[in-house]
């Protein structure tokens, strides 16, 4: 059974319960009301008749006491009879008129469907009189019954009214309820097929729990969205990383394998063997991306501290990256004053990081450009900061915003870089390793006016360190 049929019943159900409950209630209780409301009635009668009689024997206006006494039948059809008499036996006043003025020989005698009600009449402490008023038991039951059953019908159309509109009420909100989350559910199945254009109509404008759960998950269509151009930038990454150089190999190794017979000049053989080089180093860097970023994501890493000279690390790294500076014709500024101090950090980790800043930074930058590299003392933290700058083409913010993520490019660099396309892994690697020594990582750039990628280490290593050795708990974001 579906959630809106089983919600229906189960208020229906409820309501209906509620509402027969609730009249029986009201019933029994206004039933008991009116029976008593009826017998104060009586009583009412019986003590106006008692005042009535107290009335006339001070003014001594007997009249008035008999006409009264006639009345009563007239105001209350159940009253069977109504007289006053004297403690000698007189009747002073009767609701048979021809009775009154005559002795009462006996006591009358009344039918058992006759309730005798019976009340003295004094003038202070003497006994002057006793008022009598009889009631039939079966026309008093009659007004009863009349009563309540008035009673049935306006509860009766009060608990009707009342139950359908709860019915209409209680399956409109069975509907509300129902129809944003069966249009939940077929917005999950549609963006389960990968489509992510859909309309949740006002659904996520609601102001409870159902339109947070629209709001939630048209987020998490977006995150989703992001996650297959992720997955499609970094299938394209991987398919480039991996065929190109293996491509190159296996074209240079054909190509010895056709010129083997007749012999190779030992130039070209040279030539073979050093771009057959650069592919697989070209394809060991991006193995060793993958596998720090899955050393990250196991949540485990271990850092080697020791102090650690940034300006001999630099100066390394320039020499590496010499042959392609000169073949780009790109100038490299170096300012680190020698009495910046050495810091405490793992130095492959370090060089790392240098090394994909400054390859970014050559890549990006277009030739006969300009590359300089700061570094200077933060007195006040504690920490050294170094900083890689360049004059290429610069990044927009929001592009800054999303670099340091995992498999994330500069997306409007595409189309003006040559040369193969990275993997979008190694920023953020470099900002993970940047925070496990506790400093940051973080760039400036202007669209056309170059980037500076700068990051922060500590002068010293934390005091908890007791070995060269430090196993350190990091997740990659």
């Amino acid at each position: 059974m579906r959630l809106f049929p089983k919600l229906a019943l189960a208020v229906s159900t409820l309501l209906i319960g509620t509402t027969i409950c609730l009249s029986l209630a009201f019933y029994a209780t206004e039933r008991r009301y009116i029976r008593q409301q009826a017998n104060q009635e009586r009583l009412a009668l019986l003590h106006n008749l008692v005042h009535i009689a107290q009335e006339s024997f001070v003014t001594n206006d007997d009249l008035l006491l008999v006409k009264y006494t006639g009345w009563l039948q007239k105001w209350n059809s159940s009253l069977v009879s109504a007289s006053v008499v004297t403690p000698n036996g007189e009747i002073l006043a009767h609701s048979e008129p021809a009775r009154i003025g005559k002795p009462e020989t006996e006591a009358p005698v009344y039918p058992a469907h006759v309730l005798v009600m019976t009340e003295s009449v004094r003038m202070g402490n003497r006994w002057m009189a006793t008022a009598s008023l009889g009631f039939s038991e079966h026309y008093f039951e009659e007004l009863v019954q009349a009563r309540l059953r008035q009673l049935q019908r306006r509860l009766f159309v009060i608990a009707g009214a009342a139950l359908l509109l709860g019915l209409v009420i209680s399956f409109g909100m069975a509907l509300s309820w129902t129809r944003p989350i069966g249009r939940l559910a077929s917005v999950a199945e549609f963006v389960g097929r990968g489509k992510y254009e859909f309309d949740l109509g006002h659904v996520p404008d609601r102001r409870d729990e159902l339109g947070f759960l629209a709001s939630a998950f048209k987020r998490m269509t977006v995150q989703l969205r992001e996650l297959d151009a992720m997955k499609e930038d970094f299938v394209s990454a991987v398919t480039h990383e991996l065929r190109s150089p293996l491509g190159a190999i296996e074209s240079y190794l054909n190509l010895i394998s056709h010129e083997f017979e007749s012999g190779i000049a030992l130039e070209t053989w040279q030539t073979y063997l050093e771009r057959m080089r650069i592919n697989t180093q070209r394809l060991t860097r991006f193995v060793n991306d993958l596998l720090d970023v899955a050393a990250f994501e196991r949540g485990k890493i271990t850092l080697e501290r020791r102090p650690i000279h940034l300006s001999e690390l630099v100066h390394d790294i320039i020499h590496f990256f010499t042959p392609k500076l000169l073949e780009k014709m790109l100038r490299c500024d170096v300012g680190i004053p020698s009495s910046l101090p050495a810091c405490t950090a793992d130095p492959e980790k370090i060089r790392q990081v240098l090394t994909n800043l400054l390859a970014n930074a050559i890549k990006f930058t277009p030739d006969g450009g300009c590359i300089t590299i700061r570094g200077e003392e933060l007195s006040a933290e504690k920490q050294i900061r170094l900083s890689v700058s360049d004059t290429g083409i610069g990044i927009s913010a929001t592009d800054q915003a999303k670099i340091f993520s995992k498999f994330e490019q500069v997306s409007s660099a595409r189309p003006t870089v040559k040369g193969p396309k990275g993997t979008g892994l190694g920023l953020a690697i470099c900002k993970a390793l940047i925070e496990l020594h506790g400093g940051e990582l973080g760039v400036r750039s202007f669209p056309g006016q170059g980037s500076t990628f700068y990051f922060t280490l500590p002068l010293n290593a934390p005091a908890k360190e007791k070995s060269a050795h430090e196993q350190v708990v990091y997740s990659l974001h």
